[in-house]
């Protein structure tokens, strides 16, 4: 294994923890649904058709069935491909466990390392001015371990036995 490689392994990743909200007798779907942009809310109840990749096993393709669904069901979708590639997505004045929220939520939720995290918000702050630039990855740490609303935590990689 390259040194890369290890760094790269040994570096935490963070995720927003959708069983968090759950536990805490929150609705993951309503705080991202809150955090789409004005045109996506208006749809919210509206029915659309949207293409599920399917698996069939006997030919061994994928291939695509449509299927009637209520616009938002996936709110971190529409927000991928919608909301977070608005200008006021990220606004310079939110708080930093807001801004890495949303990057989260912009992503897709992937696990990812504050260090990524950092260069996708300076993307949104490109003036510089903005509070979150200031932290270092340390710091971030430190305030992502105070959440107590967001559900940002340590990705754990299941370990196969």
């Amino acid at each position: 294994m390259s040194e890369l490689e290890s760094e790269a392994e040994e570096t935490p990743r963070y995720y927003i923890d959708t069983s968090w909200f759950e536990e805490n007798n929150l609705s993951f779907g309503d705080i991202v649904q809150g955090r789409m942009c004005e045109i996506c809310r208006g749809r919210l109840n509206e029915e659309v058709e949207d293409r599920q990749p399917t698996f069939d096993r006997k030919s061994g393709r994928m291939s695509f069935e449509v299927r009637r669904v209520t616009y938002g069901s996936n709110p971190l979708r529409v927000i991928k491909e919608c909301c977070s590639r608005k200008k006021n997505f990220i606004q310079p004045d939110m708080s930093t466990l807001e801004a890495i929220f949303r990057i989260y939520l912009a992503n897709g939720n992937q696990p990812m390392p504050l260090g990524h995290v950092r260069e996708q918000l300076q993307e949104w702050c490109p003036g510089g001015g903005c509070q979150w630039l200031l932290l270092t990855d340390e710091q971030m740490e430190r305030v992502i371990s105070r959440d107590a609303y967001y559900g940002i935590r340590p990705h754990q990689i299941p370990v196969a036995a």
